[in-house]
């Protein structure tokens, strides 16, 4: 499943530029109904890399990576495997997500 929200994500996800960016991670974790629909708003659970030269850009990191997952829903997932995606619990946006 990892891999099929992945590629729906890719097309919203846009990754801040600044000075050492590329080293930012933001971990998600959300909810989704059955439809694919979100069942609340994502959650930042925790951020790595942040460095003194980024730390601006993390809050921005964060946003970005929320409004991805908003900008996805409703996730076109197979609703028989229901129980293995309706909870996200931990999703990497970081650089490679973008490439």
């Amino acid at each position: 499943m990892a891999g099929s929200i992945s590629r729906q994500l890719k097309p919203h996800w846009v990754v801040p530029q600044g000075a050492d960016a590329e080293a930012l991670v933001t971990i998600l974790s959300w909810s989704l109904n059955r439809d694919g629909s979100l069942a609340g708003p994502p959650q930042v659970v925790r951020q790595e890399g942040i460095t003194a030269a980024n730390r601006a850009q993390a809050a921005r990191h964060a946003e970005q990576a929320i409004r991805a997952v908003q900008l996805a829903a409703p996730f076109n997932l197979p609703t028989e495997y229901y129980d293995s995606w309706k909870r996200v619990a931990t999703f990497r946006f970081d650089r490679k997500l973008s490439q």
